[in-house]
């Protein structure tokens, strides 16, 4: 398949040229919090096909935005990470486009729109309310179907943020991607999601998750 390029001299268009293709910064949003394997990063991007996702990859190993390698036993499967020179050259360009986008979201989504795990970690820190030292402590771990994520908060200052377990969590959420989304971004309340059967409270409870999610900055005013 042939890449189209601006081939201009030109420092934004060569820029372009490698992470302006379609889907490749989804597959950056992918790889932001942590090492993904193939299918996670499959499962995270539907509408992405096998065939186009190996050539991104394959591109952007190329440029050293990415690398491949194999976790220990048990595990030892391939992932895929960012390199240093990925991490710090597209971070800022992941956030900026960010900030931007989110004054397009409507909430809630549709329902036929799709929640990745990814932007549901991005709106944990997006969302957060950065309060003085001193406030709040606490940290949560999310399940789904298919992905484990956690995010710690320490004297009101976000400690960690990323895929897999949190063993220090006391507070072990279970529901879709969309419900935590809703939590976060407020229009879903702990106690509704509680009542519907959307979220269940593996460890911890109802109260320490209200706790949890008054810690992030409400972007839905409800009606």
């Amino acid at each position: 398949m042939n890449k189209r390029k601006y081939n201009q001299v030109c420092a934004l268009s060569a820029s372009l040229d490698l992470i302006g293709e379609r889907w490749t910064l989804m597959i950056v949003r992918e790889l932001l919090f942590g090492e993904r394997r193939y299918t996670d990063i499959l499962r995270g991007t539907p509408g992405l096909g096998t065939n186009l996702l190996a050539q991104r990859l394959k591109e952007m190993e190329a440029a050293n935005l990415i690398q491949q390698c194999k976790l220990p036993p048990p595990a030892a499967s391939s992932v895929y990470e960012l390199t240093a020179y990925g991490r710090t050259s597209l971070t800022p360009i992941i956030r900026a486009l960010t900030n931007l986008g989110v004054d397009f979201l409507r909430y809630p989504p549709d329902k036929d729109q799709f929640v990745p795990a990814s932007s549901t970690m991005g709106a944990l820190s997006k969302f957060f309310k950065r309060e003085p030292v001193g406030s709040y402590s606490g940290a949560a771990e999310f399940r789904t179907q298919h992905d484990v994520f956690h995010c710690a908060i320490e004297d009101g200052q976000m400690t960690a943020l990323g895929f897999g377990t949190w063993p220090q969590g006391e507070l072990v959420l279970l529901a879709e991607t969309a419900v935590y989304m809703g939590l976060i971004v407020g229009y879903i309340t702990v106690a509704d999601a509680l009542a519907n059967g959307e979220l269940t409270i593996l460890t911890g409870s109802p109260d320490q998750a209200t706790a949890f999610f008054a810690q992030f900055e409400a972007a839905f005013d409800p009606l």
